[in-house]
């Protein structure tokens, strides 16, 4: 399968929404012939080099886009809506059309075998990720209901990575691993550390603002 890739500073997951400005002239030529054919493209988190002016080096595994929303604005920049839709492997870069365009492999996600180690896995994350997810939002004093978590394995991993704070390189390999009990486990232990990183950060941010109350009176 040939398709055009857009390298980017940011790891898309299926099902992720991802907003994005084309202003790059190769870019608008690419969003105006998908929107013409209604077509997907392939977003690849960059490895070397940069986002604009070409030469970027992207990794080998990525998401394929679709584009949910598009509007024209001056001088025929775009502000677009895209969505993820699947994950694939990047076979091998081709000339650009004159955006980047590349042959790529979609990957399978066949429901895992059920095994002990994936239902432990599995409770882990579903435990730890809600209480990661409020310590989360505490630092900035923020609240929300509690997220409703998909089942399957694959799509729990790929609605849990976006809301990481973690290095996008971090992100990358949840993305890259293929088999559903690998992404699973390796989730687990992110969110393990991510969960004690979190509460301590949580306790000096509490400490310092109850302080600064302390001092005030």
């Amino acid at each position: 399968m040939e398709l055009p890739l857009f390298p980017l500073r940011t790891v898309l997951f299926p099902g992720m929404p991802l907003p994005l400005r084309i202003f790059e002239e190769r870019y608008k030529v690419m969003v105006r012939e998908l929107l013409a054919n209604d077509g997907e493209f392939g977003v690849l988190l960059i490895r070397e080099g940069q986002e604009v002016g070409g030469g970027a080096k992207p990794h080998e595994f990525g998401t394929l886009a679709r584009i949910e929303e598009a509007t024209e604005l001056q001088g025929g920049r775009f502000a677009i809506e895209a969505r993820g839709t699947s994950r694939f492997r990047l076979r091998r870069m081709l000339p650009p059309r004159p955006y980047p365009y590349g042959e790529i492999e979609i990957i399978g996600e066949p429901q895992p075998t059920p095994t002990p180690q994936l239902q432990h896995a599995l409770e882990t994350v579903r435990t730890t990720f809600p209480l990661y997810f409020r310590l989360a939002l505490s630092l900035s004093d923020q609240w929300a209901e509690p997220l409703k978590l998909p089942v399957g394995a694959h799509e729990l991993v790929d609605f849990i990575a976006p809301w990481l704070q973690v290095e996008e390189e971090a992100k990358q390999r949840l993305l890259e691993l293929e088999m559903a009990r690998d992404r699973v486990a390796h989730l687990a232990e992110v969110l393990d550390d991510l969960l004690l990183r979190t509460r301590e950060e949580v306790d000096e941010h509490r400490r310092t603002k109850y302080r600064g109350i302390g001092a005030g009176n």
